[in-house]
């Protein structure tokens, strides 16, 4: 009988060791935490504001997966160690894993480096991210002379000195990107920071407005940094759209008056004449009766 009764403990001491040993496992699973890989890239508008892209993925089973609604807190970082990074705000990513935070001015200093962190979150593991940049301006004008137009631009640092070799690219803003102008993929800054790019004629625009960009793209010190230059010289666009009349490629409540009238005077053609045979026949059925 005690023999028995030993027996049945050890089975259950067994049985809820196994169970202790699943349950632990399964916990240990729900915590286990996806890890995420940050990129941050700055861009400056010229006169108008400074901010971050903040780009999280993480590696899952088909590649790298965007980390949608993480939570990150931004910080201008203390490179001197004396005094706490500064919390300068909170973002939060979309559904594509990225994020823009548009940077706060009195936060744009002549070096700056910018830290941005995420932490806590259910999903994914702690991670943070650091860039330093550079503040640097760019100047851009356009001017006429005998009916032609220049544009001109200077790239200066924060302290207004010229900044020498650097690419920068000038174009005209189009919808899915921009259109080169002067006839250069980029222009290299001479000793006084200085290009220029002659305007081609015949640009068109709404209303003849065109918005002409001057830009230093993805610079390792200086981020991207763009200035924009609205003109009104450019060839009106002509509305040459036949949305609202009657045409072949109109809309269904827009067809033609001709496509309208023939084929139901077709059909109503073809149905009389149907209707009068069937009615021939049956009178000859009748006759002969």
């Amino acid at each position: 009988m005690i023999q028995s009764v030993i027996k049945n403990c050890k089975s259950f001491l067994l049985i809820l060791t196994v169970l202790f040993a699943f349950s632990g496992n399964s916990t240990y699973a729900q915590k286990e935490k996806k890890s995420a890989s940050l990129s941050i890239q700055y861009s400056k508008i010229m006169k108008e504001y400074s901010f971050l892209t903040i780009n999280a993925k993480s590696k899952g089973e088909k590649g790298f997966e965007p980390c949608g609604n993480l939570n990150f807190t931004v910080y201008k970082k203390d490179t001197t160690g004396v005094v706490a990074d500064i919390k300068i705000g909170e973002i939060k990513t979309n559904k594509d894993g990225k994020a823009k935070f548009v940077i706060p001015a009195k936060f744009v200093e002549q070096s700056t480096t910018y830290k941005v962190k995420s932490e806590n979150d259910k999903v994914y593991e702690d991670a943070d991210e650091s860039l330093t940049i550079k503040d640097i301006n760019i100047e851009a004008t356009i001017e006429k002379a005998d009916n032609d137009y220049t544009i001109k631009a200077k790239l200066l640092s924060a302290a207004n000195k010229p900044v020498a070799e650097e690419a920068l690219n000038i174009g005209l803003k189009r919808l899915f990107g921009n259109l080169s102008v002067g006839g250069e993929a980029n222009y290299t800054t001479d000793a006084d920071g200085a290009v220029e790019a002659k305007v081609e004629k015949g640009y068109t625009g709404i209303d003849g407005k065109l918005n002409f960009q001057v830009v230093l793209p993805e610079s390792e010190k200086y981020g991207t940094v763009i200035a924009n230059i609205n003109t009104a010289f450019g060839v009106p666009i002509v509305d040459k759209s036949t949305f609202n009349q009657r045409t072949m490629w109109s809309p269904p409540t827009k067809i033609p008056f001709f496509l309208l009238i023939i084929p139901n005077v077709l059909l109503i053609g073809i149905w009389s004449i149907l209707t009068l045979l069937l009615f021939n026949l049956y009178k000859i059925y009748k006759s002969k009766n």
